[in-house]
């Protein structure tokens, strides 16, 4: 055991050199692994299969919950339903949620720097990314400062996670605003499911993470998870080619606790905490040319969580689920300082009143408590506010024709505080005219309420030349406006799912999408103040831009042989932006060039034998042409890129797995997206990394 550790780590430092030569010195490392390994196994008992490899059969019949809010098989939901499951966490390689998630048609994935992602569905991508509803385990974990997702800091052990369900288009009628473009929904495993972990990863990129975890009884009817996790993850480099120095390092832990205290009754109480340091680079405005100035900036996040689950079942075909959750998010950094606490309550029950309706509604109430400290580029007005969100809904899965056609009927009434009352309904039909094949349709209008942020920032963002009339320089404020509405899409979609044999599965939805009341930033120019020798010209959030979207998405899994599976995942997307009459001169948040129009994921899983495995990972994204990043004078451009992921598993015994992986082997290093706010553009290296994973 210790001769195997030794050569893990040994070879983890190795890569890290290695990586930074060509192509093919890691290719032949990864063959030599292969080698090395088959070797060491001739003399060893051969490893048991892996026991959580689904068939293709076992796939489709995969309960999930987050299109209905109600178990129901894969198979039979009415949207765009894409499960990942914890053997395909396993054999991508990724070593993070973000990573993982391009597995999935529809999702747009791009890494920002070496910390951060912008990940949208259908399109908005960005940093600050407002249109996707993100939850881990029922927790919604937005963040009300930009109605978005912190991605850094959502760093689970990535053993612990059961699965991730993504859902393509709206879902607001059940999970409410935000839910505009789609929701994520990442679901961690029972601690009866889990035993004691230790894993430990090093490369170049990956410089260590380790991850403890231990499992148990309290008694028959309670079990309990606890976990830690480290990781030290190296910076990414600049369009030069220099070190960015964007390093980061992430520590944190938590615990899960399932009770079943009666039959009628399940309890599931969980918590964490975290605390992050980040090494940022910057391009704050300046008045002085070029109207941009470097700015390194270390940014310190920390947080917890508590939350409960009550479920208790009346009958048979009725039971109800209570659930709170308390959560807190700090940061500090040159852009903001905040203090965040979010309270959460909501109760849904799910019933049968007869033999063709399955009636699920419910109730929530979510109240926010912020404080934000002024920094050097802005501020929030007021700058505490305590504010509150509250919801009702319900949904009706009518069966017309029993086992061959579904009507679902459904919408949310939620009120919050800075737009007031909000009505998001939903229908969805589902015709089964084969026991294989699958047609659904649905239309549904969902809405992105406003943010603290878009009523309340100021912030330093875009530094222009001296302008006409004053002939002075210019930073332009960007400023949250109280009169700033939701915005709003009707989105309509269509989708045919079938798996004609127990070795392939076909699924593929078309969407269109119309949008309307989207955020711009109108520069107020009659407002403009001259302040020590420049200008300040207001720029106001309104929603001044319209559009639609449209575009397809193909997934399909085909078992070629028993010990090879080849996944594929394809996205096309069409964008079509423009601004409201009246108002002239905005400066855009998103533009028609600002998504690629293709995406393709292709990932093959080969067992050598039974305990050797070897995946490898093909992705393209098509060009972003004119990528916004702040105002008309400043655009950008992301070329295409082809990616190449490669990993060698070597499981000596059922207990142990050791692995070597390596990222982005082909090609140059490239870049795949540039932050909105105070761009710098970065590039992806060549990374490998070598892991060991022992259970116990």
């Amino acid at each position: 055991m210790s001769l195997t550790i030794w050569v893990i780590f040994s070879s983890g430092a190795l890569v890290r050199r290695a990586a930074r030569h060509s192509a093919g010195a890691l290719v032949l490392g990864l063959v030599l692994l292969g080698l090395w390994s088959s070797a060491a196994s001739a003399t060893s008992q051969e490893a048991s299969a892996d026991l959580t490899h689904l068939s293709i059969e076992e796939l489709m019949t995969l309960e999930v919950t987050s299109a209905a809010k109600q178990t129901q098989k894969l198979a039979d939901a009415a949207a765009a339903v894409f499960v990942i499951t914890q053997d395909d966490i396993r054999r991508s390689g990724a070593t993070s949620i973000p990573e993982v998630l391009r597995l999935a048609p529809g999702v747009q994935v791009a890494r920002v720097d070496a910390n951060k992602w912008a990940i949208t569905i259908r399109g908005f991508n960005g940093r600050y990314a407002n249109k996707l509803l993100v939850l881990v385990d029922g927790r919604s974990i937005y963040t009300p400062i930009f109605a978005g997702v912190y991605w850094e800091i959502q760093d689970l052990l990535m053993e612990d996670i059961e699965r991730i369900e993504v859902v393509r288009g709206p879902g607001a009628s059940l999970w409410g605003a935000n839910a505009v473009n789609g929701v994520i929904n990442i679901l961690t495993k029972r601690a009866a499911d889990t035993k004691g972990l230790i894993s430990a990863t090093v490369g170049n990129q990956e410089q260590a993470t380790v991850g403890i975890r231990v499992s148990g009884q309290l008694s028959d009817k309670a079990d309990y998870r606890l976990y830690g996790k480290y990781l030290q993850q190296a910076g990414l480099i600049d369009s030069q080619g220099k070190e960015a120095e964007d390093d980061w390092r992430e520590g944190g832990g938590g615990f899960r606790l399932d009770w079943t205290p009666a039959n009628p009754d399940s309890i599931t109480v969980q918590g964490g905490v975290f605390d992050a340091t980040l090494h940022q680079n910057l391009s704050v405005p300046d008045v002085t040319p070029p109207y941009l100035r470097a700015e390194r900036d270390t940014a310190r996040m920390s947080g917890r969580y508590l939350q409960g689950r009550w479920e208790h079942t009346l009958l048979e075909s009725s039971r109800w689920s209570l659930q709170l959750y308390y959560q807190n998010l700090q940061r500090q950094e040159t852009m903001v300082d905040f203090d965040i606490d979010i309270f959460d309550l909501d109760f849904q029950h799910l019933f049968n009143p007869n033999e063709g309706h399955s009636l699920i509604w419910g109730m929530g109430y979510r109240h926010y408590q912020d404080n934000y400290q002024q920094t050097a580029l802005g501020w929030m007005t007021p700058t505490q506010l305590d504010y509150d969100l509250l919801s009702v809904f319900v949904q009706d899965q009518i069966s017309v024709i029993p086992q061959k056609l579904e009507l679902t009927l459904g919408g949310r009434l939620e009120h919050n505080d800075f737009s007031g009352w909000e009505f998001q309904p939903n229908g969805r039909l589902l015709w089964k005219p084969h026991p294989q094949h699958r047609l659904w349709a649905s239309v549904s209008r969902a809405v992105r309420s406003p943010s603290r942020g878009d009523d309340g920032v100021t912030l330093d963002l875009v530094g222009l030349p001296p302008q006409p009339l004053f002939n002075l320089p210019a930073t332009v404020v960007f400023q949250g406006n109280s009169n700033f509405v939701s915005e709003k899409v009707t989105a309509y979609e269509v989708g045919y799912r079938t798996w004609p044999t127990e070795r392939f599965s076909f699924d593929v939805t078309a969407f269109y999408n119309d949008y309307d009341d989207l955020r711009a930033i109108a520069p107020q120019y009659d407002k403009a103040i001259v302040e020590n020798g420049h200008l300040r010209v207001p720029g106001l959030f309104v929603n001044a831009s319209q559009g639609e979207t449209h575009g397809f998405e193909v997934a399909a899994n085909w078992q070629l042989l028993d010990r090879w599976r080849l996944q594929l995942a394809y996205s096309y997307l069409q964008v079509n932006l423009n601004n409201k009459p009246g108002f002239p001169n905005l400066f855009t948040v998103v533009r028609d060039g600002s998504h690629p129009r293709h995406q393709v994921s292709l990932l093959s899983s080969f067992d050598i034998r039974p305990d050797l495995e070897f995946d490898l990972w093909l992705r393209h994204a098509s060009d972003i042409p004119d990528l916004a990043v702040g105002s008309p004078t400043l655009t950008a451009a992301v070329a295409d890129y082809f990616s190449v992921n490669a990993r060698l598993g070597w499981r000596p015994r059922p207990d142990l797995e050791l692995s070597l992986a390596g990222a982005n082997l082909l090609g140059p290093s490239h870049g795949e997206f540039i932050q909105e706010t105070y761009p710098v553009p970065e590039r992806l290296e060549r990374s490998v990394y070598g892991q060991i994973k022992w259970s116990f």
